[in-house]
């Protein structure tokens, strides 16, 4: 078979399927990757063969501007509020627009099978529909159906392609361990997938070198400290400047990881229990790390959880991560913490939490063993193959 892996020019979005990519190449077929930007990078470091989709209508700037609309706080409180849908519908319309003819055309060309795709890129499902392909909706943290106020955003874009209805896709790969609560709720009048599939989260954090320390406990306890490669998640370094605070009061140590972040409110020289690195492995990392505090990305939540290791939320208002973060704190492993209202003294609160009451780390553990015991990637390749065949695809 034939799969295309799309996502939109993001490389968090992209990371959660590198996994199912490989065990579909693993399983000797083929595999390519239709995105551009920092996703396409991704891919390729992941050894992953490319096909450039929106690159040349900039395809990237919309999400970029969706990142400046939440730093204003102009993005709605929660991920399905009137507000945050109408913003993101409009942001991740536009975003699939600008690569929906590419998407198309390489599906065509390419000779497809099948179509796999994260549920926010629903330019992929369009592009499916127009190449006569099956899709599937994979999953990257929470489940959720492929975007609708996207999809209606694309409606005079896909009627340019030759696709009046969209139906959902036909298979959906469930990736949430059962024991999670999944607090957001995204409105689908697509219908739904007549295939569900659970699967064991990946934690592909892209490739890196770790450092002999990273290989052993720390005297002292180690914490992580990351929110993905937007400045915007982290007040420009303001947040990581208050966990510098906290950690150095509590006598921790602190990895801060930076991406490479224009962080202007990040101090120059960095106190001495700081290693700051622009980027490492996050799921091997934390094998030797006490906890970590993050912004709340699913892949960071879900890659946290597979280690066994508490966590501290600091999730922007209006995404996802609110939902993410709501679930870590229900599962009762580490608090949710105001990124509008909190500063050091709160920080040192909820690290102290995590770092000496056993129970964070007993809830994380739990869930990694539950994850552990999920299908894995390969698994769930060869039933995706079962599936398509029985019903003639």
């Amino acid at each position: 078979m034939r799969y295309l892996f799309t996502s939109m020019p993001v490389s968090s979005h992209l990371m959660p399927l590198v996994p199912l990519a490989h065990a579909a190449r693993a399983a000797g077929h083929e595999v390519l990757v239709a995105t551009c930007g920092p996703a396409g990078r991704t891919a390729v470091a992941a050894g992953l063969v490319t096909a450039e989709a929106g690159a040349a209508r900039r395809a990237r700037q919309p999400y970029d501007d969706l990142l400046r609309m939440l730093e204003r706080g102009e993005a709605g409180s929660a991920p399905d509020d009137a507000t945050s849908l109408a913003v993101h519908g409009r942001a991740f319309g536009e975003v699939g627009a600008r690569m929906l003819e590419d998407l198309v055309d390489i599906a065509r060309a390419w000779k497809a099978d099948v179509v796999v795709y994260p549920g926010i890129h629903s330019a992929a499902l369009v592009a499916a529909r127009a190449a006569g392909v099956p899709a599937v909706l994979h999953g990257y943290g929470t489940p959720l159906p492929t975007f609708g106020p996207a999809l209606e955003y694309l409606e005079p874009h896909a009627a340019k392609v030759g696709v009046e209805k969209v139906t959902e896709a036909e298979i959906e790969i469930d990736v949430l361990p059962s024991s999670l609560a999944n607090f957001t709720d995204v409105p689908t009048d697509i219908g739904r997938p007549a295939h569900r599939l659970t699967m064991r989260y990946g934690c592909f954090n892209n490739g890196g070198n770790l450092p002999h320390w990273a290989l052993r406990r720390s005297d002292v306890p180690r914490v992580v400290a990351t929110c993905g490669s937007s400045a915007t998640m982290t007040r420009e370094g303001a947040l990581y400047r208050d966990i510098m605070l906290a950690t150095r009061e509590l006598g921790a140590e602190l990895v801060l990881l930076t991406a490479d972040a224009d962080l202007p409110e990040l101090p120059t020289a960095l106190p001495p229990h700081v290693r700051p690195e622009r980027w490492l492995p996050l799921r091997a990392l934390l094998d030797r790390c006490d906890a970590i505090v993050h912004h709340g990305g699913s892949g960071t939540v879900l890659s946290s959880f597979a280690a066994g290791v508490p966590q501290v939320s600091l999730p922007m208002p209006g995404t996802v991560n609110v939902s993410n973060a709501r679930t870590v704190t229900a599962r009762g492993a580490g608090p949710t913490l105001d990124i509008d209202a909190s500063g050091p003294g709160e920080v040192v609160a909820a690290l102290t939490e995590v770092l000496h009451d056993p129970a964070p780390r007993r809830a994380a553990q739990d869930v990694a063993e539950e994850m552990a015991a999920m299908p894995s990637p390969a698994a769930v390749v060869d039933r995706i193959g079962e599936l398509l065949r029985v019903e003639g695809r």
